[in-house]
């Protein structure tokens, strides 16, 4: 456990300490974006997610190495499969800001950051299905489900974000609720975490402290933008983590939201099809900083939609609060679940 410890202490000190740096750089060599949910639509430094992504490479890099020249052991090659899929993502990431691809290939691009994970068959083949109950789906577990999970979870933690706060919000809301999971799983089951479970959580604390320290950055109103290269790397490390810990179930509970953001996001582009409408891509600021917007079509328009009151700032807090709810009551349930028997929780 105490890597676990490790790797949120190192991955906060490292974007602490690089940040303000980054930001200087950045306003420097002109690399910013405009804040559009802002009346007066300022340029903020952009790209400073590439912080969050060596952040968290080099705390589980430190932490392979402890694993390697202190502990005398093999380093799992779960962990190896997750870096390198991570920094796979931060390079398609990376191209994106710089290219600016289009959607369909913005979507289909993460794929390719599974490919480590695959090919290391990372992850169990048996999964607890609801009414179905424990199914072994042998190969096709590594070729179907782990690109097909990693790659939503990327796409879909790019397309969840936007506003001050809310992606670096979420990710330390779900890396800490993953962490929550591990730590105490062995007081309900009365066993030991598996070394998947404890890889799984290191890079979890990884982007659990990166994500906290960007966050002290990224808040409303935000002094630098993550960009692609950041958000891509936030899904990969996610997706990897609860690859490597088998936690599908987990996943499903955390990513709920983002699939209704997704779902929401398909209605609202066949809406603007057929419809003829204007498609607008983001919130239109009004003078005192509330947020207009075209419907209910995404997770994050939704709240603006019914009330002419919320701001951005109050936006993010209600968004990042739901979805701690969500996940810690997920946490709470499959915790819960172990003992009463509810075998396929």
């Amino acid at each position: 456990m105490l890597t676990i410890l490790i790797a949120v202490v190192i991955a906060f000190a490292f974007v602490m300490i690089a940040m303000p740096s980054t930001i200087r750089m950045l306003i420097e060599k002109g690399r910013t974006g405009i804040d559009v949910h802002k009346p007066e639509k300022p340029a903020i430094p952009k790209g400073g997610g590439i912080i969050m992504l060596f952040a968290v490479v080099t705390t589980l890099l430190i932490v392979i190495g402890i694993t390697t020249f202190q502990e005398q052991e093999v380093v799992a090659p779960g962990l190896m499969a997750a870096l390198v899929s991570i920094l796979m993502a931060g390079l398609i990431g990376l191209l994106d800001d710089n290219l600016d691809f289009r959607n369909r290939t913005k979507i289909a691009l993460p794929l390719l950051a599974s490919i480590p994970m695959v090919a290391m068959s990372v992850g169990t083949p048996t999964m607890s299905l609801p009414v179905i109950g424990t199914v072994n789906l042998g190969i096709l577990y590594p070729l179907v489900v782990v690109p097909l999970m990693t790659t939503f979870i990327i796409d879909a933690t790019n397309m969840y974000a936007g506003m001050n706060g809310l992606e670096a919000g979420l990710a330390s809301v779900n890396s800490s609720a993953l962490v929550v999971y591990v730590v105490l799983s062995p007081f309900f089951t009365l066993e030991s975490n598996t070394q998947g479970q404890i890889d799984a959580a290191t890079i979890a604390g990884a982007l659990l402290g990166a994500s906290i320290a960007f966050l002290v950055f990224n808040r409303y109103p935000a002094k630098v933008l993550s960009g692609d290269v950041g958000l891509l790397p936030m899904g990969a490390t996610m997706a990897a983590a609860l690859i490597l810990g088998n936690m599908d179930r987990l996943a499903a509970i955390l990513f709920v939201t983002y699939l209704a953001n997704f779902l929401m996001y398909i209605i609202y582009r066949i809406h603007v099809k057929r419809s003829g409408a204007k498609y607008a891509k983001f919130a239109s600021p009004r003078p005192d900083g509330t947020l207009e917007v075209a419907g209910p079509y995404t997770m994050y328009w939704l709240l603006p939609y019914f009330s002419k009151r919320i701001t951005e700032k109050k936006n993010v807090m209600l968004l990042v609060l739901l979805q701690a709810v969500l996940a810690y009551s997920g946490v709470l349930l499959l915790l819960f679940a172990y003992p009463l028997g509810i075998g396929w929780l």
